[in-house]
């Protein structure tokens, strides 16, 4: 999927300002869930939006997408217990 760069900056801005309104109100497990989806899905955005990596190489391109995504399981695993 290709974006538009404004595009791309309001889901940012819009996630950003979601995740602090659902920190500030909420402190169920659910809350965390979504953050760190929300966390998971700036980077793929950043990653293939703004760093531009869909032409480059798959290793990094698939490195740089799935870090995020990677260190939001491991932080739920880390936070859940």
């Amino acid at each position: 999927m290709s974006f538009s760069v404004p595009l791309i900056s309001a889901a940012l801005i819009l996630m950003t300002i979601g995740s602090y309104a659902l920190a500030e109100q909420s402190t169920a497990s659910w809350a965390s869930a979504v953050i760190l989806l929300f966390v998971a899905i700036k980077g793929y955005l950043i990653a293939d939006g703004f760093m531009e990596l869909r032409g480059h190489k798959r290793m990094l391109r698939y490195a740089m997408v799935l870090y995020c995504p990677l260190l939001s399981v491991i932080i739920w695993l880390i936070v859940r217990q």
